[in-house]
């Protein structure tokens, strides 16, 4: 899922005048940059972004709670085909000249969105699949906690294999964005959207392997 997220915001990036759909620190920063130069249309541009992608997290969220509360078997699968959604819609949009720019950007940012609450731990690991700051911060607490023998060294040395292969997971997602944007358009997204669909069935099947069950 991080090399999806990866793989998405580079590819979209360029295509949505240098605005990211899974990065909102760089987007907020854009927004506060823009907005003091006076250039309230792309600073419009980055906080719609925002407001996007804080919807997708809102409607994840909300399914999640209705799992618990209606005692659905797994919210998960719904989340990941939303978001699968999302993104195949956008293939085809992006290719009209006269598709809105806020509906472009309002698809691929709000299925960032919806991700970010599915997987959140691995184990007692808390994670993030769409950003990558967080994963960094812990993956320097567990090498340093490894180093000096902080707690169990052997959960350490797992804690910085998961964060430090989430970071290369989105760096390789990320370059191969970007190679498969420019050789084949916007549909080199069904590559992530088929990964996507994949673990559908997974969760469908085994509902406790995915999502923020808080065990793994």
């Amino acid at each position: 899922m991080a090399w999806c997220a990866g793989f998405v915001d580079a590819a979209s990036y360029e295509r949505l005048e240098r605005t990211y759909t899974s990065h909102m620190t760089g987007n907020t920063a854009s927004l506060a940059s823009h907005a003091v130069a006076g250039a309230w249309a792309d600073a419009g541009r980055y906080a719609w972004a925002i407001a996007a992608f804080l919807a997708g997290l809102l409607a994840s969220a909300s399914l999640q709670h209705l799992e618990r509360r209606q005692g659905i078997r797994s919210a998960f699968a719904a989340v990941l085909a939303i978001e699968v959604l999302l993104m195949a819609a956008f293939i085809p949009l992006s290719g009209r000249a006269n598709t809105p720019l806020p509906l472009l950007l309002f698809l691929p940012a709000a299925a960032m969105g919806m991700q970010t609450v599915t997987v959140t731990r691995v184990g007692r690991l808390r994670v993030y699949t769409t950003y990558i700051t967080g994963n960094l911060s812990k993956f320097a607490e567990a090498v340093t906690g490894y180093w000096f023998s902080v707690g169990d060294r052997r959960e350490s040395a797992r804690q910085a294999a998961v964060t430090g292969g989430l970071w290369l997971a989105f760096l390789i997602g990320a370059a191969l964005g970007v190679a498969a944007d420019r050789a084949w358009g916007a549909v080199a997204l069904l590559w992530p959207i088929t990964v996507l669909a994949a673990a559908i069935p997974v969760d469908l099947i085994r509902p406790k392997m995915l999502g923020d069950k808080g065990n793994g």
